[in-house]
C-alpha cells in the first residue's frame, strides 16, 4: 500500500458542524488579535499596572464585532470572559493558560466540551465591581480602538 503525503492543511472535523459565517468571523477576530502589539494600558485607580485580561478583550471584541460577551468560569474555577456568536458558538478570545488563541468552540452540549469548560455566571458575580471602574472602561475603549483600526 502506497501512502501519499501532501502539504495540505488539515481540516478539522468540527468545521462541518459550525456555520461558515462563524468560521469566517472567527478568522477575522483571530487575525486581529494575533496582530496586536504588546499594549500598555496604564495604571488603575490604585496605581497598579493594568494587564490585558480576557474580561477587557472579550468586551472590546463583542463591541467591535457585534457579539455577546459572556462571563463565568472556565473549568473548574477560573473567572473568565468570552464571546458568543449568533449561532451560540464560543470564541474564546483569550483562553486561560493557552498560547495560540483565540479559539472557536462548538456550542453543541453533546458533541463538544463547551458546557463543561465554559460555565456562565452573572457578570455581577464575576466582576465584583471591577468592570465598572473608570480604568477598566478606559482599557476596553483602548482595545476597541485598536481593533477598529485593524479591522479596516
Amino acid at each position: 500500500m502506497k501512502i501519499i503525503c501532501k502539504g495540505v492543511e488539515m481540516t478539522p472535523y468540527v468545521t462541518q458542524l459550525i456555520a461558515r459565517e462563524d468560521i469566517a468571523l472567527f478568522e477575522k477576530i483571530r487575525s486581529a488579535v494575533q496582530a496586536f502589539p504588546d499594549i500598555d494600558l496604564g495604571n488603575d485607580e490604585n496605581g497598579d499596572h493594568i494587564m490585558l485580561s480576557c474580561h477587557i478583550l472579550a468586551r472590546a471584541i463583542a463591541h467591535i464585532f457585534s457579539l455577546t460577551c459572556r462571563d463565568g468560569y472556565y473549568y473548574p474555577n477560573y473567572q473568565h470572559s468570552w464571546v458568543e456568536t449568533m449561532y451560540g458558538n464560543i470564541i474564546d478570545v483569550y483562553p486561560v493558560g493557552v498560547i495560540g488563541g483565540p479559539i472557536l468552540v462548538h456550542e453543541d452540549p453533546i458533541c463538544s466540551p463547551s458546557r463543561n469548560l465554559y460555565i456562565r455566571k452573572a457578570t455581577k458575580h464575576i466582576s465584583q465591581g471591577r468592570f465598572s471602574k473608570a480604568s477598566f472602561r478606559r482599557s476596553v475603549r483602548c482595545i476597541s480602538t485598536l481593533l477598529r483600526e485593524q479591522s479596516k
